[in-house]
């Protein structure tokens, strides 16, 4: 597990660059092949803006992002159970807004399952940080189950499907996330309804800063590669 994870990091732009720049000086100054190295390095800089620029972050996204809506006050009434997936701290701390959000609106018995661990981190008590949270904020502790076990959203998907069966949920993830973890509820023949927040795309008009190198545009770009990668895992493989 621990070399899969390696490996997706690596097929990410902050580090596929990273080694290519890197490459590029061995290449320079080690082996004395000046063309080749200078190619690689200048190609391995061009990327890097790239991949840092608000247009092309938001080109990766968008095709994530764009199906999806933040949930309606309407559709509270499509099911009683809420699946959270954890997603790294600041995630976490969107991802439980929102289910905070659709308890209060809907009513405060749902049932709640906070899914999934930190692979490189299986000790975090990320899970049991947002149990109390929730409790603090009025929702009852027996609501609120924690499956531990997940270890990647593949893993997540299987798990919640043991405890809900087809009973309808909502799906409570990052929007950029939504795509790959819907697919794979469904896979499954689980029934998901979509809730997405942390939504990541620049809606507004594009500005010279836009521009610019920034390294929010980076981690967009590591995150929706990681997603189309996960999808065409999903699409092909799972299959």
């Amino acid at each position: 597990m621990l070399s899969l994870t390696i490996l997706q990091q690596l097929l990410l732009p902050s580090s596929f660059v990273l080694v290519l720049i890197l490459i590029g000086f061995v290449f320079l100054l080690v082996l004395k092949k000046k063309k080749l190295g200078k190619s690689l390095v200048i190609v391995g800089i061009l990327l890097y803006y790239l991949f840092s620029i608000t247009p092309v972050s938001n080109f990766l996204l968008s095709p994530l992002e764009s199906k999806y809506y933040p949930l309606t006050e309407k559709e509270m009434e499509k099911a009683d159970k809420i699946v959270l997936l954890l997603g790294g701290r600041e995630a976490d701390i969107l991802r439980g807004s929102e289910v905070l959000r659709i308890s209060h609106l809907k009513n405060q018995n749902v049932q709640i399952i906070i899914s999934g661990t930190d692979p490189l981190l299986p000790t975090s008590e990320q899970a049991l940080g947002l149990k109390k949270f929730f409790v603090s904020r009025g929702l009852k502790e027996e609501n609120i189950v924690i499956e531990a076990q997940s270890r990647n959203t593949w893993e997540n998907i299987r798990n919640v499907k043991e405890i809900l069966k087809k009973e309808p949920f909502f799906l409570v993830t990052s929007a950029y996330h939504m795509e790959r973890a819907k697919r794979g509820f469904e896979k499954v023949e689980a029934n998901p309804i979509p809730a997405p927040t942390d939504f990541k795309i620049k809606t507004e008009k594009y500005a010279v800063i836009d521009f610019l190198p920034d390294s929010k545009n980076l981690r967009n770009s590591d995150l929706a590669i990681h997603e189309h990668l996960g999808i065409l895992w999903y699409d092909f493989l799972l299959d």
